[in-house]
């Protein structure tokens, strides 16, 4: 499974990317620090799976789930905060 982190903070990233790492079958494909960089790396790796901040400065979480969800096969969003 390949999984976006999508959080403002870096500590936030490094901890999640941390716990995944010992987890089999999940390999993290990139990361982003706001919703226009969670658009972007989306687009660049199509990940099976967004763990994503919701409050982030500019565009929030929400924002990204709801353009996510208008595409044809959006990855799963799950809400880390």
């Amino acid at each position: 499974m390949k999984v976006l982190i999508v959080d403002d903070g870096p500590l936030a990233r490094r901890r999640m990317a941390t716990l995944l790492a010992g987890v089999d079958g999940v390999e993290v494909i990139g990361e982003a620090a706001d919703g226009a960089q969670a658009l972007a790396a989306v687009d660049r790796h199509d990940p099976d799976l967004v763990l994503l901040d919701i409050r982030m400065p500019g565009m929030d979480g929400l924002e990204v789930a709801r353009r996510l969800a208008l595409r044809d096969d959006p990855p799963v969003v799950v809400f880390c905060t």
